[in-house]
């Protein structure tokens, strides 16, 4: 696996963990609709700036796996919707936690639809990776189960959604993979949750507007991991997130590290060492 392909992954984890910790703080004074319409709304904005800066005109639209990109942005749109939401329910480092049982559903998808094979080796990676998840996840004995269906749910999406990066990204450029995600998210968004959605957030539009920066960028360093490495790989390199959460989460949130979570990460880490070595 290329050298690139393993820094995007970890870029992209650490900006994934600021969006989790900008999130929890947000519920605090908005709901999860009003978040995540805005995150694609105005990230669609920007992406369109972008396009239009980088001169890349039409050319950014132009698709012929339009299934895939709805796919994927359904996919997306409900991985975002439960994720976020499951926040309001248990800590951040416990949401990144369980979601890491994404792991498990993307090896399956992937060797299902995208021929890929799974190694001894692989396999051991995954095992050990997610044994350092559970032992993270382990002090804090998880007391609602809302929260943790809404982070294995999303997980699941989120495997879905990997599956439908790692076709496009070999095929696509990384913006219009994004322009579509955000396009349909925000449709998405104002056809079920318009009752819902406050558009009354002046006061809290820079922390939205961050928020969105810190999401396209996660999102953009994350296709890009998947254009040239093989998504068994490089999704065992997503174990880092919960290294950045953790810490996040101890230091912002007031979220205890204990021995047995050290520990936990230590393992991950460790894990991710090796996969970088493979």
């Amino acid at each position: 696996m290329k050298k690139l392909s393993i820094y995007n992954q970890v870029i992209s984890c650490a900006f994934f963990s600021l969006l989790g910790l900008q999130v929890k703080l947000l519920l605090d004074i908005t709901n999860i609709e009003s978040i995540v319409f805005f995150r694609s709304f105005i990230g669609l904005v920007l992406i369109l700036i972008i396009s239009t800066t980088l001169k890349k005109g039409i050319k950014i639209v132009k698709t012929s796996n339009i299934k895939i990109h709805i796919l994927r942005s359904i996919f997306g749109t409900m991985a975002m919707y439960f994720g976020y939401r499951s926040l309001s329910y248990i800590s951040l480092s416990e949401a990144t936690s369980i979601g890491f049982t994404k792991v498990f559903f993307t090896s399956i998808l992937a060797f299902f639809f995208l021929k890929e094979k799974l190694n001894l080796f692989s396999l051991i990676l995954v095992f050990t990776g997610f044994f350092g998840v559970y032992l993270i996840a382990l002090p804090t004995q998880t007391s609602n189960l809302i929260g943790l269906y809404m982070s294995i749910f999303s997980a699941l999406c989120v495997a879905g959604g990997i599956i439908s990066i790692s076709f496009l990204a070999k095929l696509e450029n990384t913006l219009t993979v994004m322009i579509y995600h955000s396009f349909f998210s925000t449709i998405v968004f104002l056809i079920f949750f318009l009752n819902k959605i406050e558009f009354n957030l002046y006061h809290n539009f820079l922390s939205i507007i961050l928020l969105t920066i810190t999401a396209l960028a996660g999102q953009y360093f994350n296709s890009e991991s998947y254009r040239y490495g093989k998504t068994n790989s490089v999704i065992i390199l997503g174990y880092s997130r919960i290294v950045f959460s953790t810490l996040l989460g101890f230091f912002f949130l007031e979220e205890k590290i204990s021995l047995i979570t050290f520990f936990g990460i230590l393992v991950v880490a460790l894990t991710t060492y090796f996969v970088k070595k493979d």
